[in-house]
């Protein structure tokens, strides 16, 4: 199924074609006792953006948990103290993710970042150059950084790169510590994959509405182009340029930003 056109072939079928159809897309847990109201839900989420919510972790437990703009403003400060913020998460079109409250700034407070391994085969790690069949569907960051870190770990490039800066910087983001928050962030951070990535570029105004109603402005996803995981071939990687959602390659070489996602497995509401 088209999923840009998904949310209207669904409302065409009848619900039982409506749970099989919802089923093959990956929205497994919808079944017969599903409620027609949780259907509609899906349906939407199937072919466009469904919602926004803020992430944070809860202090007493480290467990992750979301809340609308709305369930946030109407808590209590001492309600709103248990909780520390962490980022958005991005229900749309099939997918579900956290994007990171800031992009990743280094200590010396630099916030463009080499990809590195430049004329590097990195096995394991798919090349979606000539052709570029299945580039916009790539979805998994967490495994194209895995395979980038442990791949380029100490390793020098051509270019005099060292390891892989921007999967680095991506993996050790830490949006709260122990020390100043009172909890330490175990969210496993990835540099996004393409399609990830160009899920952020498409949403990205109503991605920033939210970020600079709990981040502030400071923190939006800039007017810079960004760097994914996916690469095109040994010397360069793709990326996506914020202002227009334009998909490039460019150089390993090239520093570009970083906006680390985390994923998230299931698919329900």
């Amino acid at each position: 199924m088209d999923k840009n056109n998904g949310s209207a072939m669904l409302l065409r079928l009848n619900k039982q074609d409506q749970i099989s159809a919802l089923q093959s897309i990956g929205f497994t847990t919808v079944n017969e006792n599903t409620p027609a109201s949780e259907i509609a839900k899906y349906m939407k989420w199937a072919g466009t953006l469904l919602d926004l919510s803020l992430a944070a972790l809860r202090i007493e437990d480290g467990k992750q948990v979301f809340f609308t703009a709305s369930e946030w403003n109407s808590m209590s400060a001492n309600n709103r103290s248990k909780y520390i913020r962490i980022g958005i998460r991005v229900r749309a079109e099939c997918r579900q993710f956290i994007i990171a409250k800031s992009d990743c700034i280094d200590a010396g407070g630099t916030k463009t970042f080499k990809w590195g391994g430049y004329a590097t085969d990195l096995r394991g790690l798919k090349n979606y150059g000539s052709g570029n069949q299945g580039l916009y569907d790539t979805f998994d960051g967490k495994s194209n950084t895995d395979i980038i870190i442990e791949t380029l770990a100490g390793v020098k490039d051509t270019q005099g790169t060292v390891g892989a800066p921007a999967a680095e910087t991506a993996r050790t983001y830490k949006a709260c510590t122990l020390e100043s928050d009172g909890i330490e962030d175990t969210t496993v951070w990835n540099l996004p994959a393409l399609g990830e990535l160009m899920l952020i570029a498409k949403y990205k105004l109503e991605i920033n509405e939210l970020v600079t109603s709990m981040f502030g402005n400071q923190n939006i996803i800039t007017t810079d182009w960004y760097w994914s995981s996916t690469e095109y071939d040994t010397s360069s990687a793709w990326d996506v340029n914020m202002p227009n959602g334009y998909v490039y390659t460019n150089s390993k070489n090239s520093a570009g930003r970083v906006r680390p996602v985390s994923a998230i497995d299931s698919l329900s509401l």
